[in-house]
C-alpha cells in the first residue's frame, strides 16, 4: 500500500499536480475503487502497476505519440480516417481532438459498430467534443459508410446537447412510465410471479434491481457497485425459499434495506469520481417508503443468490442494460423497450429522471412557481396504486401536470411525508391543523418506548417521561406561535415532504427553512435537539450512532463530573429525542415499521 501523495511525488515530471489528478479524475480512476484511510487516499500494489502504466501514457503525450497509439490500436480506422484527411478539409487541431476522442472510446475498429454501438457512442461525442468536431466526426461516420462495408446502416448527426426540452429527449413519457409500471406495479409483478422467478433466477434479480434503482437514486455505476452488502434475517436458501412462496415479510424486506441504508447514513461513501476531492456531499440513499419492501428483497435475493455461488462479497449490483440481456433475462415485454436503444445508464440519469424532474417541478405557472415535486415520488406513486398499465399511465400524467394538479391535498401531502421517513411529531400536528383535527392525543405514552431498550432507574425513567412530554408541550407552544391565519400549512408540510426544508445538518429538516424564515440561531451548527428542528430515518441514525458514542465516554471516564455531564445528555437529551421518534413513526406508520426500527436500535445501542 502507498499513499496517493506519495506516488506522484516519486514521479519525474515538470506537469503540475493539478492537471495529473484532473486526469485520474476525468477517466474515474479507470474503474478502480479508491479507498481512503484517515483521510489518506491510499493505492494498492495492482493499482499503483495500473495507474504508472496509465500516467506514463498521459505524461508522454505529445501529437505524435497519440496518432502512433492511435494507429497501434485501430489500424484500419486510422489508415481510413486518412484518406477521409486527404478528401476533406480539416484543420490541425480538429484533427488532434477527434483521434483523441476515437483513440479514447472506441473498443474495435470503427465498421465493426453496429447502430447501438454507434448511438452510444455520439452519445459521449454529444458531450465530449464541441458541435464542429462532433460534425466532422459524423461526416466521417457518413464517408466510411459509403466507401467502406460497414456493421452499422443508419445515417447519422450529431444532436445539440441535452436540453430540458422533453420532445429532444431519448425516452418519452409513455416509455419511461410503462418501464416504472413494470417494474414498480403490486398488481404487474404479481400477475407475472415476477418474485418467483427472480428467485429462480440470479439474472432475473440482478436486471430488476439493476433498473429498478435507477428511478430510486441516479448513480454511476462505480457508486452502485460500492453500496453496502446487506444482512440477511435467514440463511441464502431459506430468503429464496420464502420469497419464492410469498413468506418473506414486509418486516424482514425492511430489515435488510435497513442494514444497508444505516450504514449508508454512518459510513457514508463520497462518490467515486470525486474521491480525492475535499467537502464533497456523501451518496444519498433514501428509499421512499412504499417501494422499501421491494427493493429490500430484491436486495435480499441478490445478496442470496451470491452466497450460494460464493461470491459473496461480489458488487451487490450488477450491470445489465444491453436489449439482448434484459429481453432474455426478463422476457420480450419489459425488453422490447430497449429493442431500439440499450438501456444506457448516462441516458437514465439525463434523460430519463430529468424528464420526471422536469415534468413535476419545471412545467408549472408563474403564479405557482414555488410548488415543486420531486421525481422520484413517481416510483412510489406507481407502487402505491393500482391498476392497468394504461390507468396508472393516465393518472399519472394529470398527477405531473398542473393544469390537473394545482392544488395541495392533505392526502398528497400526507404522501409526501411518508416517503420521505419524517419521523417528528411537528409535521403530524401541521396536518391535523391542516383538517381541523385536534391533536391533543398524539402526546407520548406515559411508558415509553425507548425505557424497554435501555437500562434504566426508577428516577431515570420518569427523567425521561418528563422531558418528552414537555418536549410535546414545547412544540404545540412553537407551532402555535409560528401558525397564522395566513399560514398555507399544507404547503409549509410540502416544502418538508419535498425535502426543500433544509438545515445545517443533512440528517435532519428545519420548520423555520419550511416556513420560509432565516434560522433565529445563526451561530449554531447543529440542528439535532433545536425545537425547530424536524426529525427524519437520518436523524435517529445520528442518534443511535451518538447514544453509542456518548455511553461509551461514559463508561470510560474516571472524573466522576465527567461522568454526571455524560449521563445527563443520555437521559435529558438523547434517549427523549429518541423515544418522541419511536412515538411518530408508530403514530404515523403504523406498528410493523414501529417494531422495525425498535428493533434496529436494540441490535445497535
Amino acid at each position: 500500500m502507498k499513499e496517493f501523495k506519495e506516488f506522484i511525488n516519486e514521479i519525474n515530471t515538470d506537469k503540475p499536480i493539478e492537471s495529473i489528478i484532473t486526469f485520474f479524475i476525468d477517466n474515474e480512476w479507470f474503474g478502480e475503487t479508491i479507498r481512503k484511510e484517515n483521510g489518506k487516499i491510499m493505492l494498492s500494489d495492482d493499482q499503483i502497476e495500473r495507474f504508472t502504466k496509465n500516467l506514463s501514457t498521459f505524461l508522454d503525450d505529445n501529437e505524435d505519440s497519440i496518432y502512433e497509439r492511435f494507429k497501434d490500436k485501430l489500424p484500419e480506422t486510422y489508415r481510413l480516417f486518412n484518406n477521409f484527411l486527404s478528401e476533406t478539409k480539416v484543420d490541425k487541431e480538429s484533427k488532434h481532438h477527434i483521434i483523441d476522442f476515437m483513440l479514447y472510446r472506441l473498443s474495435k475498429e470503427l465498421f465493426f459498430y453496429t447502430d447501438n454501438e454507434m448511438e452510444e457512442l455520439l452519445s459521449d461525442a454529444t458531450f465530449e467534443l464541441i458541435k464542429a468536431h462532433g460534425d466532422i466526426l459524423t461526416f466521417f461516420i457518413a464517408w466510411l459508410k459509403l466507401n467502406h462495408k460497414t456493421v452499422y446502416q443508419k445515417d447519422y448527426v450529431l444532436n445539440k446537447r441535452y436540453t430540458m426540452d422533453i420532445q429532444n429527449e431519448a425516452y418519452d413519457f409513455d416509455d419511461y412510465i410503462k418501464l416504472l409500471y413494470y417494474l414498480f406495479s403490486e398488481e404487474y409483478i404479481e400477475d407475472n410471479e415476477m418474485f418467483r422467478k427472480a428467485a429462480e433466477s440470479k439474472n432475473y434479480t440482478d436486471t430488476w434491481l439493476y433498473l429498478a434503482l435507477h428511478f430510486i437514486r441516479p448513480l454511476r455505476m462505480t457508486d452502485m457497485e460500492r453500496l453496502y452488502h446487506p444482512t440477511l434475517p435467514y440463511s441464502s436458501e431459506e430468503v429464496i425459499e420464502k420469497i419464492k412462496n410469498d413468506e418473506f415479510s414486509d418486516n424482514d424486506a425492511r430489515y435488510v434495506l435497513l442494514s444497508i441504508t444505516k450504514r449508508m447514513s454512518w459510513l457514508p461513501l463520497t462518490p467515486n469520481k470525486t474521491a480525492s476531492a475535499s467537502n464533497v456531499t456523501p451518496i444519498s440513499f433514501d428509499i421512499p417508503t412504499s417501494c422499501e419492501t421491494l427493493i429490500g428483497k430484491l436486495f435480499a435475493l441478490a445478496q442470496a443468490h451470491r452466497n450460494l455461488i460464493g461470491t459473496p462479497d461480489a458488487p451487490i449490483v450488477r450491470k445489465v442494460s444491453t436489449y439482448q440481456e434484459i429481453n432474455r433475462y426478463m422476457g420480450e415485454e419489459i425488453g422490447e423497450l430497449f429493442l431500439n436503444n440499450d438501456f444506457r445508464s448516462r441516458s437514465a440519469t439525463k434523460s430519463f429522471l430529468q424528464d420526471i424532474y422536469m415534468v413535476a417541478d419545471e412545467n408549472i405557472p408563474a403564479d405557482d412557481s414555488g410548488y415543486h415535486v420531486k421525481g422520484y415520488y413517481l416510483a412510489a406513486y406507481v407502487r402505491s396504486h393500482k391498476g392497468s398499465y394504461g390507468h396508472i399511465a393516465s393518472t399519472t400524467f394529470e398527477y405531473l401536470k398542473d393544469a390537473k394538479f394545482s392544488k395541495l391535498t392533505p392526502e398528497f401531502v400526507a404522501f409526501e411525508l411518508l416517503e420521505r421517513g419524517v419521523f417528528s411529531f411537528m409535521s403530524s400536528m401541521l396536518l391535523k391543523m391542516a383538517v381541523g383535527e385536534k391533536f391533543d392525543d398524539l402526546s407520548p405514552r406515559n411508558q415509553t418506548s425507548i425505557i424497554k431498550l435501555v437500562d434504566l432507574s426508577p428516577k431515570e425513567i420518569e427523567t425521561v417521561v418528563n422531558t418528552v412530554d414537555k418536549g410535546m408541550l414545547f412544540a404545540k407552544d412553537t407551532l402555535y406561535s409560528l401558525i397564522t391565519e395566513e399560514t398555507d400549512i399544507l404547503m409549509v408540510l410540502h416544502r418538508i415532504g419535498s425535502g426543500e426544508a433544509f438545515s445545517k445538518q443533512r440528517e435532519c429538516l428545519c420548520l423555520m427553512s419550511a416556513l420560509e424564515k432565516l434560522c433565529p440561531y445563526a451561530n449554531k451548527r447543529n440542528c439535532v435537539g433545536c425545537k425547530y428542528e424536524i426529525s427524519t430515518r437520518s436523524t435517529l441514525f445520528l442518534l443511535i450512532e451518538e447514544y453509542n458514542r456518548i455511553r461509551n465516554l461514559y463508561s470510560s471516564t474516571k472524573d466522576t463530573l465527567e461522568k454526571t455531564k455524560y449521563k445527563k445528555i443520555l437521559i435529558d437529551i438523547i434517549a427523549p429525542q429518541m423515544d418522541e421518534m419511536l412515538c411518530a413513526i408508530r403514530e404515523n406508520y403504523g406498528e410493523d415499521v414501529f417494531l422495525d426500527y425498535e428493533r434496529l436500535i436494540k441490535e445497535n445501542t
